[in-house]
């Protein structure tokens, strides 16, 4: 069963681009305000966050539970795959890339500035608007790493391992720290509101230790398993890095050594712009090598494994 949801929704994120209409998170800004705004889970950030982030996984349990015993597997089904869509990252991660790749091999920074923005985080996003190409490029890169592990590897190892309500978790968990920090960034800063976005940083660094670690030894055995293999025993009990980083690091060394004779857009373009852009390619293609491979073992386990 777990296959199938899988295979549906990500079958049905490559007809949409994304996780299509199921993805409305307008009802977490007021159930965010909703506890924040009472004077107990002000003055007690850990039950005022808990509440945030368990209280809907909880109840997307209990209705799972609920189908179940209903109408059974059809019940599962229907409740599954729109909250593993939900769960999925937000945007179109590959209209991004192509869009910031075009703009890249047209000489277009503009444009590759305008596609590469749903990829970077606000105060990247500020950074690369000063960014000339070369420093734009490595924030990119290490964007594109990072949301490629959130949108996808995340979210389907805490299914995989808790089920729905893993999945679900893992995403309430990435919303709170992003309305947060823009709570933090757009709003008057106060202390209750500082303390409560480094709680929630803290908790989604927690939840994506063990995720990121298990992505980075697929990406050696998809990639150069050498170069990656060493940065993942390098970093393989790290506390202090961030997983951005973690994972740039990994997709450099699955990437080993890039060959500009690899890039799509052929000799129309100068020899940097063939590097950079064959750097990105070859990231998107050890990227889907390790989505396979994660699905393949999923298949595998249901054919000999039950």
């Amino acid at each position: 069963m777990a296959l199938l949801i899988v295979l549906l929704a990500l079958g049905l994120v490559q007809i949409w681009g994304s996780g299509g209409p199921v993805q409305r998170d307008g009802w977490f800004v007021h159930w965010q305000q909703f506890i924040y705004r009472r004077t107990l889970m002000r003055d007690r950030q850990g039950v005022g966050f808990g509440l945030l982030v368990l209280g809907p996984a909880l109840l997307v349990a209990l209705l799972l539970a609920l189908a179940e015993s209903a109408l059974g597997g059809l019940g599962v089904l229907l409740v599954s795959v729109p909250a593993l869509l939900y769960s999925f990252g937000r945007g179109n991660f590959n209209e991004a890339m192509s869009g910031y790749l075009r703009g890249w091999y047209q000489g277009d920074m503009v444009a590759a500035r305008a596609a590469a923005k749903p990829l970077l985080k606000p105060e990247d996003a500020i950074e690369a608007s000063l960014a000339d190409p070369q420093a734009l490029h490595l924030l990119v890169v290490r964007a594109a790493a990072y949301r490629a592990f959130e949108r996808i590897f995340a979210v389907l190892f805490w299914f995989l391992l808790l089920g729905i309500p893993g999945a679900v978790l893992y995403r309430l968990s990435q919303l709170a720290a992003e309305t947060l920090a823009h709570c933090e960034r757009e709003g008057p800063s106060t202390p209750a509101i500082a303390a409560n976005r480094d709680l929630a940083v803290r908790w989604l660094w927690l939840i994506e230790w063990l995720p990121v670690r298990v992505v980075g030894f697929t990406l050696a055995i998809v990639g150069n398993f050498a170069g990656c293999y060493r940065v993942w025993r390098e970093h393989l009990t790290c506390r202090e890095s961030r997983t951005e980083e973690i994972m740039e690091r990994y997709l450099e060394g699955a990437l080993g050594g890039i060959d500009s004779s690899e890039c799509s857009a052929g000799a129309m373009v100068s020899e940097g712009q063939r590097l950079c852009g064959a750097e990105l390619e070859a990231m998107q293609g050890v990227l889907s090598r390790a989505l396979l491979m994660w699905l393949t073992i999923m298949a595998l386990y249901v054919l000999f494994g039950s």
